[in-house]
């Protein structure tokens, strides 16, 4: 009895050991993961196997300084990563974003209202209308709504000063110089199909009133010779 006591403790005790070996080990495995900057317009991936290697390489891609301090949130609701041991639990492909000391976390959708506050003072323009925010936060969620908006919508987006459109979308000019292309080119579109539906109305309502036209068909009465 003592015998078999003894290498049953003797087993368990291997086990415990080879758990303590074995899981700081797992631990420390590369996983991957997604990068942003506050401002989510820069969004990058990369592996890292502890919470100062995806800061180093985070501030990497981001294009940070590396002696700049900066702080890890997850994106979703802005919670601090503040230790290695809370950094083991994070799963793979979560989105992280890194802040600098003077950025704070946003929900998204946020940063476009604070930027169109600040265009708001500049150079004493003191209104924007609401129209104007509307659209503005839903392209910057989802580029892809253009074809849903009205032609108004899209008179106003091309009639935008380029400047200020970039601001509010946080991108470069080029950028929103395209998009005022596409919204151009989708009116023009419109509006010729709306021309092609006159025509065919017009050509439609001529055909029933004329009197060379019979009803059960494009047959044109015949005339008696004399």
């Amino acid at each position: 009895m003592n015998v078999l006591f003894c290498l049953t403790s003797y087993s368990l005790l291997m086990c415990i050991c080879v758990r303590v070996e074995v899981w700081p080990l797992a631990m420390s495995e590369a996983r991957p993961f997604k990068i942003w900057n506050s401002e989510r317009s820069i969004k990058k991936g990369t592996v890292a196997a502890s919470l100062e290697d995806l800061l180093k390489k985070g501030k990497l891609l981001l294009g940070i300084s590396e002696s700049e301090q900066v702080t890890a949130v997850l994106e979703e609701d802005g919670t601090e990563i503040s230790d290695e041991d809370y950094f083991a639990f994070i799963r793979h492909n979560t989105t992280i974003m890194l802040l600098k000391n003077n950025q704070k976390w946003l929900p998204t959708g946020a940063e476009v209202q604070f930027a169109v506050d600040e265009v708001d003072n500049i150079d004493g323009n003191t209104e924007l209308s609401d129209r104007m925010k509307q659209l503005i936060a839903g392209l910057h969620k989802n580029i892809t709504r253009i074809i849903t908006l009205s032609n108004d919508d899209l008179q106003v987006i091309v009639d935008i000063d380029v400047s200020m459109l970039a601001h509010l979308l946080q991108d470069t000019e080029n950028f929103a110089k395209s998009i005022q292309e596409a919204c151009q080119r989708h009116l023009d579109e419109r509006m010729q199909t709306s021309e092609a539906m006159d025509l065919l109305r017009l050509y439609h309502t001529a055909r029933q009133s004329s009197p060379y036209v019979e009803d059960s068909g494009p047959k044109r009465q015949k005339h008696a010779h004399t």
